[in-house]
């Protein structure tokens, strides 16, 4: 494997969260410890890295002067946090995954999961991602394996839809008002994973990525005042 440069870094996220411009700031090329948040007030004001990666990199303007910025938005959602997560059917261990797509593009996954309940389902879910912000139970028997859509939206069309697929449940990271209607009409739970715990998940996956990637890469977390994972700043 490659030593951990920013400019490797940068076409590893160009490549695996198709990211056309991971390099938001040049920097020292050398990179062994990076640190890495959602957004920059999630930062300290003086930390040891060489560089940063930062989910929402808009606002680190002039802040950390002498570090490379590193960045990922559109693809890490759609990669690491609901959608397309293949990261997480494969941690969950859910079988028969395949791409949902809405208005033509990448919106979720369709999958069987191992567990025969809704009240297993949540549990699993809560151990992997440290909660959620809102559920609807399922108010149509469940026949057969339980199956499940990962959307990265929830509207009228997308419950109809997912309902039409065979989901019994709609995982999301929203739970909106504006499609309860469409839910129960189909009978689907929703459980509403959250939004920063999605991402605060898929932070600590790509530090992960990274370190096996790029043995001997130290990666620390910063969730900073408003993280919802489940611990502090973690070396990974």
């Amino acid at each position: 494997m490659s030593p951990a440069t920013l400019s490797a870094l940068a076409a590893w996220l160009q490549t695996h969260l198709d990211e056309p411009q991971p390099l938001k700031r040049p920097g020292p090329e050398e990179v062994t410890h990076l640190a890495l948040a959602l957004e920059p007030r999630d930062l300290p004001a003086h930390l040891t890295a060489d560089a940063l990666f930062v989910h929402r990199s808009r606002g680190v303007g002039e802040g950390w002067p002498g570090l490379g910025v590193l960045g990922a938005h559109d693809g890490f959602d759609l990669h690491l946090t609901t959608g397309p997560n293949r990261v997480l059917a494969a941690r969950l261990g859910w079988q028969e995954v395949r791409p949902l797509h809405w208005e033509g593009q990448p919106a979720g996954l369709l999958a069987t999961v191992p567990q025969p309940t809704w009240e297993a389902l949540r549990a699993a879910l809560h151990a992997e991602l440290g909660g959620e912000d809102d559920s609807v139970a399922p108010t149509l028997p469940i026949t057969g394996p339980l199956r499940v859509a990962l959307m990265n939206r929830l509207n009228p069309g997308t419950a109809a839809m997912a309902a039409e697929q065979g989901a019994h449940v709609y995982l999301t990271g929203q739970l909106r008002p504006s499609a309860l209607g469409a839910v129960r009409a189909a009978g689907l739970g929703v459980v509403a994973l959250g939004h920063r715990r999605t991402e605060w998940w898929g932070l600590g996956q790509l530090a992960d990525q990274l370190r096996a990637a790029f043995p001997g890469l130290q990666a620390t977390l910063h969730p900073g005042s408003q993280g919802s994972g489940p611990q502090g700043p973690a070396e990974l």
